[in-house]
């Protein structure tokens, strides 16, 4: 197995390279391991035993086994669900999905339901189907293993069978990091991001040339499957779906299948702002693949956590689309594919750290946010004080995180809400406030800069009666290192309100 896959993955780059007419120099097998852009799995698995005892029960090499359970799921017990339209959801351990996991099962004996969410039947299922595939071959186990990959296109399966590969330790060089490029990554125009691989999909078009085509979200998806798999569906014609960007597993690489100004076909609903904070209500009604980018990530919606490489990653990717394309990085512009479609989609799933990849979203692009409520909050850099006073509320649109805070004006008032952000090095930034806006409130509301030291750097003040759901500069100043404050306060003339939702700092 291992020498033959070895052997057919450079001729395949021969085949794809020439369909791409790119001149490729020879691939030599130790350096198959690029193609592959992936991590190499420990070395057991929760599953040892089981791949081997299926190994010897249908003959497989108990190897192959953990590679193909190691590039499908991460040695993972999913339970899969639908992502793109005509894609059978994927099970088990395996990834086996649709017609492949029916097979699987009657030639292992075993029920549909138990190959999906069993891991004994799962493996013995998936074992038996790759004894099928080899002997429909002649004996062939890496047409197998291609077979079972379910990839139609041959650059997928030349990317499927290299993970493979790496994933049983084959192959293994000091000269990885020069091996030959990914025949898609030639002869095409440079991505928008440009560490990416462009591998371009014909499942696009052209965004309105109206401001409902204005890119102005970011979409997160999961693939529901593993990295070649879902760039290859998406670049397949038949599909008829397609994202921007795709990230791997350990996200060491990403594929750009749609230049940003083009409109993907990545979610099908309309727009609905009652699913997002009611942020631009005049966009209802409007499909939603017209101005957004659309962001897929190997994996699954049922898995327990994502790999911090792979979120580290996708962080800079989605900074980069929100710089270029002057997307503000809050949660009504990071948004996740479930909830714009939630009838019938979840991804990226529960487990997705929002939170926590907003706010690195942000420090990649040299912001901190501040907001009103703690849950929104990296506590390490960034914390809020409320007095008891003020009050709690969601009801005018466009606020940051969860909602906002707000209180009446008072001329006696002593107290406000404190926006506290760490500054671990002396140095100048631009502090922007933010606000919802509305007829009652305060004309003047009061910003008093404090430094770490307690010196009040200036008192700011921003009209609250406008610009609700945007942030406005309250000046530039020196900090010094520690916590510094930006606090709101209410000592005004009575007969308004003032309204806390956040505090930039950049």
């Amino acid at each position: 197995m291992d020498t033959s896959v070895t052997r057919v993955l450079c001729a395949a780059v021969f085949v794809v390279a020439a369909c791409h007419q790119s001149p490729v120099q020879p691939c030599p097998t130790t350096q198959l391991v690029r193609l592959a852009s992936g991590q190499a799995p420990p070395r057991a698995s929760p599953f040892d035993s089981i791949f081997r005892a299926a190994g010897a029960e249908f003959h497989v090499s108990p190897s192959l086994l953990a590679g193909v359970g190691w590039v499908e799921t991460r040695w993972q017990m999913v339970q899969g669900v639908e992502e793109f339209p005509g894609r059978p959801a994927a099970f088990g351990v395996m990834g086996l999905r649709g017609e492949a996991l029916e097979r699987g099962a009657a030639l292992a004996g075993v029920t549909i339901e138990a190959a999906r969410h069993d891991p004994v039947a799962n493996i013995r299922a998936a074992a038996a189907l790759l004894a099928a595939y080899a002997a429909d071959a002649g004996g062939d186990w890496d047409a197998a293993a291609a077979r079972f990959s379910g990839i139609d296109l041959a650059a997928g399966r030349v990317a499927y069978l290299a993970a493979l590969v790496q994933a049983q330790g084959v192959a293994r060089s000091a000269q990885a990091t020069t091996a030959c490029p990914p025949p898609d990554s030639t002869g095409g125009p440079s991505p928008d991001f440009p560490s990416a691989i462009w591998r371009p999909s014909p499942n696009f078009d052209q965004r309105a040339a109206d401001s409902t085509g204005v890119p102005h979200m970011v979409i997160i998806h999961t693939c529901e499957s593993n990295y070649a798999s879902c760039w290859s569906w998406l670049d397949n014609p038949a599909s008829q779906v397609s994202a921007h960007y795709v990230v791997n597993e350990d996200g060491s690489e990403i594929s750009q299948l749609v230049r940003e100004q083009n409109r993907g076909w990545h979610i099908a609903a309309l727009y609905d702002c009652t699913l997002n904070r009611r942020h631009e209500c005049w966009r209802n009604g409007v499909q939603s693949n017209h101005f957004t980018v659309g962001v897929e990530h190997a994996g699954f919606v049922s898995q327990d956590s994502f790999p911090r490489a792979q979120l580290d990653s996708s962080a800079a990717l989605v900074c980069d689309i929100t710089k270029d394309r002057a997307i503000p990085r809050d949660w009504q512009h990071i948004v996740g594919h479930g909830q714009l479609q939630p009838a019938d989609r979840t991804d990226p799933g529960p487990n997705w750290p929002w939170i926590a990849f907003v706010h690195r979203v942000q420090a990649l692009c040299a912001e901190l946010v501040v907001d009103d409520s703690m849950q929104f909050n990296d506590s390490v850099v960034a914390r809020a004080q409320v007095p008891a006073g003020w009050q709690a509320a969601d009801t005018t649109p466009d606020y940051y995180g969860g909602g906002y805070h707000w209180a009446s004006t008072s001329p006696s008032a002593t107290d406000g809400v404190e926006f506290s952000f760490s500054v671990a090095a002396p140095g100048t930034r631009t502090v922007d406030a933010r606000w919802t806006s509305g007829t009652n409130r305060a004309p003047q509301a009061a910003y008093a800069v404090i430094s770490s030291a307690g010196d009040t750097l200036q008192i700011v003040s921003a009209d609250q009666r406008t610009g609700g759901g945007s942030w406005h500069t309250l000046g530039t100043w020196t900090f010094p290192a520690g916590w510094n404050r930006v606090v709101l306060l209410r000592r005004a003339p009575a007969g308004a309100v003032v309204v806390a939702d956040g505090v930039r700092v950049r």
